[in-house]
């Protein structure tokens, strides 16, 4: 964008030189820039386009001196600005300078994670290092990431520079994570037998994309992972978990407790942490919208303080089938959510779950709202439902409405399934982690 402190003829300058650059007349683009770098006018972003620009000339050429003679001034003008170090790196890279050029795209990834074409250099640099179990994690984000932009679903949609690393990263997601997965497929057949793990094999299929899942109700879509072959509806039988009619007979005693730790905000915490992600989930008819939850479990890590001041709820919670899987769940939480707060509709990451509420305090005006399904809540009775619908919830009274929530394994799923499904899960957490920069 050209500076608004610019005068037209400079403005214009500017615009010019981009058309030259953008076109691939490479010597008038960097006759235009240097002209504009004697201009008193270029400084700020203008001087860092031009400073950037004669060094990716410079690099086309094969003079690299030259280009990093022009980054180091723009590296000196704003240490920071993103472009500059993407090119530091690429410099770093065509120099040869493999660890410089690693630790610099590092650095961009950390200020923009998105960037999936820095991520497949970094991937390709830690592969050419020999460590391809490090550079796997990155190479697949990056053509998720990528992916989900609308690039690099084709031969049209990938810059012609970039299709013969982008096939290569593909094989080598694909084998890589092939083999990961049929490892632990092995592992699982010897252990519990090949009839047992019938569903575990699909669910590997549709992660590799070999297979396409298509539930008996479309509108179910898990996220991240599927187990196929399990009966599919928005809301479940409560009875099919046994152990919720005992949790049902102690709500009094449970929301006694919640009454107890209520008196203050010690051990509650947003749920979500990020303002970001809270903005773009919540909203409010009568000011700030606001969502918390007093933790028992939060990404499976059991929170000791808020269990033990809660002895009954968490004793009456640990005799359910919890959703154990390290690092992910469950979330077992009292929800309180603000009067005229609306929580918008979601979905969850997997269908080998199910999520269940305990209500506890429910005003008027108060619904969840599963598949286009309204369910009101009434104290004291449990509901079941598959997250892996779009699902929505809020609260339209004056007061707080407090539900404790609680992740569940499927009722329909075996323990050997649920063995199988936590070592997949885990091992999908792992990847995604090993690539969180």
């Amino acid at each position: 964008m050209v500076a608004a402190t610019l005068s037209p003829a400079v403005a214009e300058s500017l615009l010019t030189a981009r058309a030259l650059l953008t076109a691939g007349k490479f010597v008038d683009a960097a006759r235009a820039y240097e002209r504009l770098l004697g201009d008193s006018q270029i400084v700020g972003q203008p001087q860092l386009e031009a400073l950037n620009a004669l060094a990716i000339i410079s690099m086309h050429r094969g003079d690299l001196v030259r280009a990093r003679h022009y980054l180091t001034q723009a590296r000196d003008t704003a240490p920071d600005d993103l472009l500059t170090l993407n090119h530091l790196a690429q410099l770093a890279q065509a120099e040869g300078d493999r660890d410089q050029a690693i630790a610099t795209y590092r650095r961009v990834l950390k200020m923009r994670p998105e960037l999936y074409a820095s991520r497949l250099s970094l991937a390709q640099l830690i592969d050419e290092q020999g460590d391809q179990a490090a550079a796997l994690p990155h190479y697949f984000r990056a053509i998720t990431d990528a992916q989900r932009a609308g690039r690099w679903l084709s031969e049209q949609s990938t810059p012609p520079n970039l299709r013969p690393q982008v096939q290569q990263a593909l094989g080598l997601v694909y084998r890589g994570r092939q083999r990961i997965f049929g490892d632990i497929l092995a592992r699982l057949e010897s252990r519990f037998g090949q009839s047992e793990m019938v569903r575990v094999s699909g669910s590997i299929e549709l992660l590799m994309g070999d297979a396409r899942y298509t539930p008996s109700d479309a509108r179910q879509q898990p996220k991240i992972y599927t187990l196929p072959d399990l009966p599919v509806a928005p809301y479940l039988d409560k009875q099919l978990v046994p152990e919720l009619q005992q949790l049902e007979e102690q709500t009094a005693q449970i929301r006694d407790e919640l009454m107890q730790v209520m008196h203050s905000d010690r051990g509650r915490e947003e749920v979500f942490r990020d303002p970001a992600l809270a903005a773009a989930n919540l909203r409010s008819d009568r000011g700030q919208a606001s969502w918390k939850g007093y933790y028992f479990y939060r990404y499976g890590a059991r929170n000791r303080i808020n269990c033990d001041a809660c002895p009954t709820t968490i004793a009456a919670l640990d005799t359910l089938p919890l959703c154990h899987v390290r690092d992910h769940g469950p979330e077992v939480l009292f929800s309180v959510l603000d009067a005229g707060t609306h929580l918008l509709p979601h979905r969850g990451v997997t269908n080998a779950r199910v999520v269940g509420h305990l209500p506890l305090i429910v005003p008027p005006d108060c619904a969840l709202k599963v598949a286009e399904i309204e369910h009101h809540w009434r104290e004291g009775k449990a509901v079941l439902f598959d997250d892996t619908f779009m699902h929505e919830a809020w609260n339209r009274s004056d007061r707080l409405r407090v539900v404790l929530i609680f992740d569940l394994w499927h009722p329909q799923i075996t323990e050997p399934e649920r063995v199988a499904v936590t070592e997949i899960l885990e091992t999908l957490g792992d990847f995604s982690a090993a690539a969180a920069i």
